[in-house]
């Protein structure tokens, strides 16, 4: 089957910054899930894949910045087959005085486990690898967390390991992780995939929400999709 990509965008909120990379820095068709709750959002994205047929689907979250380098890199080894899912790595947050944190969001070690009632709590998450470890590294890596920084594989992981959150409504990024931890589907980035990490500190960027504020649409970039998707 050719190679024939497509980027899944969450936009619960206005990030321009993003917004404008993801435009400039990425030439593959895309497509905006704007205005949707994280539940939601996951389940318009399963939909979107069960009906449509592209090669590869990547996933991305609304507050990183994506250079072509890092677009570029991502794209090039999320094609090869040994690869069955590539993602992009981040800074953890940004610090008050402007500067990347010391952490990324790379992890190499055992996430934990789904619970019925909520989503894991941060001090239960492996270590943390430091930006500088990740930056010094030589080829690819392979690494546990695929934390929605454009995470990419073929239409098949996405139909055997679909989209959702925890009961809490959040957190989607490591359901999805660990449930392809536990197959023994292998997780891979690059030092060369970096994407700028907009949050500030532990909490999310508070402004600009769209969620609760306009109604929910799907937006389609230079593509066709199936007529039912118009009028999500």
């Amino acid at each position: 089957m050719a190679f024939d990509p497509v980027l899944m965008i969450m936009q619960p909120r206005q990030i321009d910054e993003s917004i404008n990379s993801l435009k400039h820095n990425i030439d593959i068709p895309k497509v905006w899930f704007r205005a949707y709750t994280e539940p939601q959002v996951q389940a318009q994205m399963n939909k979107f894949v069960k009906k449509t047929k592209f090669s590869h689907y990547i996933v991305m979250g609304d507050d990183g910045v994506v250079s072509k380098k890092a677009a570029d890199t991502i794209l090039k080894y999320g094609e090869m087959e040994e690869y069955e899912v590539f993602t992009g790595w981040m800074n953890m947050h940004i610090e008050a005085d402007g500067n990347f944190s010391n952490i990324s969001t790379v992890s190499q070690g055992i996430l934990p486990k789904i619970l019925e009632d909520s989503g894991p709590l941060r001090e239960e998450y492996p270590p943390w690898i430091p930006m500088r470890w990740v930056e010094k590294q030589e080829g690819v890596i392979q690494i546990t967390m695929a934390n929605y920084a454009m995470s990419m594989a073929e239409r098949d992981i996405f139909l055997k390991f679909p989209l959702m959150t925890h009961p809490n409504g959040c957190s989607s990024d490591h359901h999805w992780s660990y449930r392809l931890q536990q197959a023994g589907v292998k997780v891979w980035t690059h030092p060369d995939a970096f994407i700028k990490h907009l949050r500030r500190g532990w909490q999310p960027l508070p402004d600009n929400w769209l969620v609760g504020k306009i109604k929910p649409k799907t937006i389609f970039d230079k593509m066709w999709l199936p007529r039912e998707f118009y009028n999500v």
